[in-house]
């Protein structure tokens, strides 16, 4: 529904921060402690050209939209969400309690211990993490950083959902996915996100 808020940071109030757009609605967005505490370090410039990332989180009591500063944060806040007994407040925790690479890092490693300090998360959840996701969020060196970013079928959350829904396993679609890409990569290169996709659909339905 909402891909992304742009507008001016007005406030906050624990983990929710305030975004006034040039439309003069104020969105309510509910963020994780590390990126806002980046906002904090941002000029005042920066802060009223803000442009934050969403995910809409509907129940029968209450829609809330939760914000993400990165699409690598969004995407792993997303498989996060996937795993039973993990809810979106949860899933924030776990942004907040370290930076993105450090848990792909314990998830690589099966870091349990390192995953039981995230607070409301004990060993026997940090083992179910690393059973569903281990294998989903990989770290990826960019060619041109230091720092890492999320592999793969993260980017084609549509495609996974919908061939989810018309029964497939979910780790099978995103492994075909990774395969697709990497096979492909040269017929790929420049084309745009909707041709790429378009791409993948077919090859997904025609190997089925």
């Amino acid at each position: 529904m909402y891909n992304a808020i742009y507008g001016s940071f007005t406030g906050y109030s624990e983990n929710i921060i305030y975004i006034l757009t040039n439309g003069g609605v104020e969105y309510a967005i509910e963020i994780s402690t590390l990126d806002l505490e980046e906002i904090f370090r941002k000029s005042d410039e920066e802060k009223r050209n803000l442009r934050i990332l969403t995910y809409l989180v509907h129940r029968e009591d209450a829609m809330l939209l939760y914000g993400f500063l990165r699409e690598e944060e969004r995407r792993c806040f997303i498989e996060l969400l996937s795993v039973n007994g993990i809810g979106a407040k949860q899933a924030l925790k776990v942004l907040s309690s370290m930076k993105l690479d450090d848990f792909l890092t314990a998830l690589d490693k099966s870091d349990v211990k390192k995953l039981s300090k995230i607070p409301g998360m004990g060993p026997k959840t940090a083992q179910k993490l690393i059973l569903q996701l281990r294998n989903v969020l990989i770290l990826e060196e960019k060619a041109d950083e230091a720092k890492p970013s999320l592999k793969g079928a993260g980017e084609y959350q549509d495609l996974v959902d919908a061939f989810v829904e018309m029964g497939h396993e979910r780790k099978q679609v995103r492994e075909k996915i990774e395969r697709i890409l990497k096979e492909n990569e040269l017929q790929l290169f420049g084309k745009s996100k909707s041709e790429k996709e378009n791409f993948i659909f077919q090859t997904l339905i025609k190997g089925n």
